[in-house]
């Protein structure tokens, strides 16, 4: 079994089921270091509209136990569920596709640290929306760097998180076909 066929077991939830888990695909259409125009904004392809199901898996595979991040029922009775502080990452994943920021999911990139500010809890029914800012490029010790500034907002225009994301990425298409060529 390859490693895709082996993945496809994982999905518990309509967006995971929809997702394109192999970043190769698309590649091409991706963001690249060499093409980054750095003060450029723009916004995510896509909105996620936060589900239960959503939740639940993320706090699920996040090995979170407590009630009101697991069980909706017992959630509902007090407040709502609690997603997982890292969810916002899910939900940038799903955002970008092809588009702006779609760098992140470039095969071959690692990270070498990232910054998550959330100034208000993520809602069941809420429909959330990224806004995405290049924010710097660099090379040290000959590896590119790439650093975007994620905004993430709801229906009413209110600002839920911030995520300062960076990545060591391949620094051209040749490199990423290089890569995947491995």
């Amino acid at each position: 079994m390859n490693e895709l066929d082996r993945l496809k077991q994982y999905p518990a939830t309509a967006k995971q089921r929809q997702f394109e888990w192999d970043f190769a695909k698309g590649a091409e259409n991706y963001e690249v270091w060499d093409e980054i125009e750095i003060g450029a904004t723009g916004d995510g392809v896509q909105t996620f509209r936060i589900e239960e199901e959503d939740v639940v898996s993320f706090n699920t595979a996040s090995l979170e136990t407590d009630p009101a991040m697991v069980e909706a029922d017992h959630a509902r009775q007090s407040g709502g569920l609690i997603p997982h502080p890292l969810f916002v990452v899910s939900i940038a994943f799903y955002c970008i596709e092809t588009g702006m920021g779609s760098w992140i999911r470039t095969p071959g990139a690692s990270n070498p640290g990232q910054r998550i500010e959330l100034f208000e809890p993520f809602r069941v029914g809420e429909e959330i929306s990224a806004r995405i800012t290049h924010k710097d490029k660099w090379i040290r010790r000959g590896r590119c760097y790439l650093e975007d500034q994620w905004d993430f907002y709801n229906e009413h225009g209110t600002l839920k998180a911030t995520w300062h994301v960076r990545l060591l990425v391949p620094r051209s298409r040749d490199k990423i076909t290089e890569f995947q060529a491995l």
